[in-house]
Parts: structure tokens; sequence; C-alpha cells
């Protein structure tokens, strides 16, 4: 198993990189404030069941 050293006077986080990007991707996200908006009304759009099929999707296309 290999061996981590750091010599700091200040705290360190050590995460897996999969975390890391998780991380770094939820921060672009809350910092879009359209695109949060956007999300926020998908969800709500959603849960009052204003949804359409995949069907009806693929035909306006």
């Amino acid at each position: 198993m290999p061996t981590l050293t750091i010599t700091s006077d200040k705290p360190v986080v050590v995460i897996p990189v999969n975390e890391y990007e998780d991380l770094m991707d939820r921060l672009e996200i809350i910092s879009d404030t359209q695109l949060l908006h956007d999300l926020r009304e998908a969800r709500k759009d959603y849960a009052e069941g204003k949804t359409i099929s995949m069907e009806q999707l693929l035909s306006e296309f």
C-alpha cells in the first residue's frame, strides 16, 4: 500500500479523485444560478406530474 507523508502547519484533506471530481461538478452547478433555477423548476414540474413520455419527446424532434 502506498504511503503518503505530509508536513504542513495547515490542515490537509485527502480524498479519492472521483470524490474530488464530484465536488467540483457540484460546485460548478451551484455556482450557475440559471442552471440551479432550471433544476429547481424541473424538479417542481416532475413533482406536479408535468412530464411527457419519451415517445412524445422524440416525436417533437
